[in-house]
C-alpha cells in the first residue's frame, strides 16, 4: 500500500471537516494527490425539503464552493502539493463511488458521522456499504487531528488480511509506534463458562491457544518488510470486541487498524460484528482495510 492519491469527503459538519484535516496531514506528509469532495443534494431533493426555490441550489453551491476553497487553501498551506476540490450532485455514496472509479485513490477518508443533509451517509447504511465494498482502505475519522498519529493498534486475527492490516498501519501511522494486537479464545469457551467452569479452569484450557497465538503473531512479524520496525505485540485472552476497546484505551491509541471481509451479505454481517462496531464506537480513528 502507498498513498499516492487520497480521496476525502466532507458534508461540512465538524467531523466531516476533521476528515479533511486528517487527509491534509497525510497528503502533506506523503506528498499525495488530494481530492476533496462534497456531495450536494439534487435540486429535486431540496425542493422536497425546503419547497421550490430556484435560487437555493445556486446559493448552496456558492457556499459550498467557498468552504471547499478554504479547505483546499489550508491543504496547500500545510504542504500538500496537489490539491483539487469538487462539488457533485447526488448521494454521497454514488459520488464517492464515481470519484473512486476515476481517481483510483489509495485511501478514502470520511468522518464518523455528520449532522447535515447528508447525515444518512456518515456511518449510516450508506457508509456501512462503503466500508464493505470500497476497493481501497477507508479511514474513519472520529476526532479533529492534533498532528500525526503517534500510537496505532493493528488488530490482527491471523487471517488473510492480517499482513495488509499491518502494512496499512505502518503507512498511515508512519511516525508513530505500532502495536500488533490479537485476541484469542479457546474452542467452545463460552459454553464452558455457561456451564459453570471457573475462570481458572478456562484459563488452563485456553493456554494452548495462547501459545499458538504467540507463535503465529511472531511468525507474522518475521516478514522481511516488517522486521526491524520495532512493532510491539499484544496477545490478550477474550472476545475481540471488548479486548480491542480495552487495549486501545489502555495505550491511548489514536488509530486502530482492522481488516474487513469480502462483499457478500454474510461477510457484511460478519464485518458488522467487529469492524463496524469499531468504526461506530472506537475511542479513536479507525482504518478499515
Amino acid at each position: 500500500m502507498n498513498l499516492k492519491r487520497i480521496l476525502a469527503a466532507t458534508d461540512f459538519s465538524a467531523l466531516g471537516d476533521a476528515a479533511i484535516h486528517r487527509a491534509i496531514v497525510l497528503a502533506a506528509r506523503e506528498e499525495s494527490e488530494l481530492l476533496i469532495l462534497h456531495a450536494m443534494p439534487k435540486p429535486s431533493v431540496l425542493d422536497d425539503v425546503f419547497g421550490a426555490d430556484g435560487n437555493l441550489p445556486a446559493r448552496m453551491r456558492a457556499v459550498a464552493g467557498d468552504r471547499l476553497a478554504a479547505l483546499a487553501a489550508a491543504a496547500t498551506q500545510a504542504g500538500a502539493r496537489r490539491v483539487r476540490a469538487e462539488i457533485v450532485e447526488g448521494s454521497a455514496q454514488r459520488a464517492l463511488a464515481d470519484a473512486a472509479e476515476s481517481f483510483h485513490p489509495d485511501l478514502l477518508v470520511i468522518g464518523a458521522h455528520g449532522k447535515g443533509l447528508l447525515q444518512q451517509f456518515f456511518l449510516g447504511g450508506t457508509a456501512s456499504r462503503i466500508l464493505v465494498r470500497a476497493a481501497c482502505p477507508v479511514l474513519v475519522v472520529r476526532r479533529e487531528p492534533a498532528g500525526d498519529y503517534s500510537r496505532a493498534l493493528a488488530a490482527v486475527d491471523l487471517g488473510p488480511r492480517s499482513e495488509a492490516v499491518l502494512r496499512a498501519a505502518i503507512i498511515v501511522a508512519a511516525r508513530g509506534g505500532i502495536t500488533a494486537a490479537h485476541a484469542y479464545q479457546a474452542p467452545f469457551e463460552a459454553k464452558l463458562r455457561y456451564k459453570g467452569f471457573s475462570e481458572q479452569d478456562i484459563a488452563r484450557y485456553s493456554e494452548p491457544e495462547a501459545q499458538a497465538a504467540q507463535r503465529n503473531v511472531a511468525a507474522l512479524l518475521t516478514d522481511p518488510d516488517l522486521v526491524g520496525l520495532g512493532l510491539k505485540i499484544r496477545i490478550v485472552h477474550g472476545h475481540p470486541n471488548p479486548v480491542l476497546f480495552d487495549a486501545a484505551n489502555e495505550m491511548d491509541a489514536d488509530l486502530i487498524a482492522v481488516g474487513k471481509h469480502g462483499g457478500s451479505r454474510l461477510e457484511e454481517a460478519v464485518m458488522g460484528s467487529i469492524t463496524r462496531l469499531l468504526a461506530y464506537y472506537a475511542p479513536c480513528d479507525v482504518l478499515v482495510i
